[in-house]
C-alpha cells in the first residue's frame, strides 16, 4: 500500500529537465489529449510525456512526441536516447 500511495505521489510531481538542460526555452504543448514539456537549448532538445500510456500506445505516442518537437522548434529532431516517456537529442534542418 505505502508503494502505491509513493507512486501516485511521485506521478503527481511536475516534469524537470535533465540538469543539462536546466534554464532551456520551455513549452507545454497538449496533442490528443495528452500533454507534453518540450525543452530547447540551443541545438538541443528534451521532451516529457506526462500521464500514464499503456504498452500499446507507446510506438505512436513516440512519433507524437517528435512531431511536438518538430512543431515547437520548427527543426527536425534526431534522437540520441529515450522512450515514449522521456527523449532527448539534437536539432537539425532548423528553418
Amino acid at each position: 500500500m505505502r508503494m502505491i500511495f509513493l507512486m501516485l505521489l511521485l506521478a503527481a510531481c511536475d516534469a524537470s529537465p535533465a540538469p543539462q538542460m536546466m534554464g532551456a526555452d520551455k513549452v507545454n504543448v497538449a496533442v490528443d489529449g495528452r500533454d507534453y514539456t518540450v525543452w530547447r537549448r540551443g541545438a538541443a532538445f528534451e521532451v516529457v510525456r506526462h500521464g500514464w500510456a499503456s504498452r500499446a500506445e507507446q510506438p505512436g505516442i513516440e512519433a507524437v512526441m517528435l512531431a511536438v518537437v518538430a512543431k515547437v522548434t520548427g527543426c527536425t529532431p534526431k534522437v540520441d536516447q529515450g522512450d515514449s516517456g522521456e527523449m532527448r537529442g539534437a536539432l537539425t534542418a532548423c528553418k
